[in-house]
């Protein structure tokens, strides 16, 4: 008898300890997956804020780069401009032309090897080193005009919400299209960061050569970000 009652207790603590078990386990989980909830909700609303400010700041810099590409595209991108009243010679002397180039220091950087003005038939260029430049002769004044003293003014992307999705564990959380989406932009900021590292290499150098593709791949990029940033915020919604 006394048996019994031992093996009954024995069974007793064991379906209490196996039900204590079992219902941590459950508690913990709940627990977890109340927290990954709740930071999934946060993590979200990081990815909305951080998406409508890149947007914003993108298409403003969109609107400003085709601008840019338009003058260089049509030779109108003026780089100096000096009021023929305001030099000492004559402006449709060539030779005096190179001497005042020579020591004008036109993008204030160095002094070039090379300083040519060529006539062609009509129209001057000026030469640079390697960079060549139109002269114009217009209202009065001695212009420059051509592919140089570009202002890219790149926005300041933020591009944290892919590995805050990552580091939180949220990422496993959310919606597969969501996901994608999320990744697209962020394949495609990283591309227009290293491109814009590329394009400030470019300007800070003072090179002709190369400039113009880098700005139109900037261009090209930007519109594609736009459109992915788009399809993001309807995900969000």
């Amino acid at each position: 008898m006394k048996n019994k009652i031992n093996k009954q207790q024995l069974i007793l603590e064991f379906v209490s300890v196996v039900f204590a078990v079992i219902l941590a386990l459950v508690l913990n989980g709940w627990r977890e997956s109340s927290a990954l909830n709740a930071n999934l909700v946060k993590v979200e609303k990081s990815i909305l804020k951080e998406v409508q400010r890149n947007d914003s700041l993108i298409r403003q810099s969109h609107t400003y780069r085709g601008d840019l590409l338009q003058k260089l595209y049509s030779n109108q991108n003026l780089l100096l401009a000096v009021s023929i009243s305001d030099l000492d010679f004559d402006v449709n002397n060539n030779s005096k032309l190179v001497d005042f180039f020579k020591t004008a220091l036109l993008f204030g950087q160095k002094e070039y090897h090379t300083v040519q003005v060529v006539q062609e038939g009509a129209d001057r260029v000026l030469i640079l080193d390697n960079s060549v430049f139109d002269l114009k002769l217009e209202a009065g004044t001695l212009q420059v005009l051509g592919l140089g003293n570009v202002e890219l003014k790149i926005p300041d992307l933020n591009n944290q919400s892919w590995d805050l999705a990552k580091a939180t564990g949220t990422i496993t959380e959310m919606d597969i299209a969501l996901v994608e989406k999320l990744g697209t932009v962020n394949a495609l900021i990283e591309t227009y960061l290293k491109t814009s590292e590329s394009a400030v290499q470019l300007v800070y150098s003072g090179a002709q050569k190369g400039l113009m593709p880098v700005l139109e791949d900037l261009y090209n990029l930007e519109s594609k970000i736009m459109k992915a940033n788009s399809q993001l915020l309807e995900e969000l919604d």
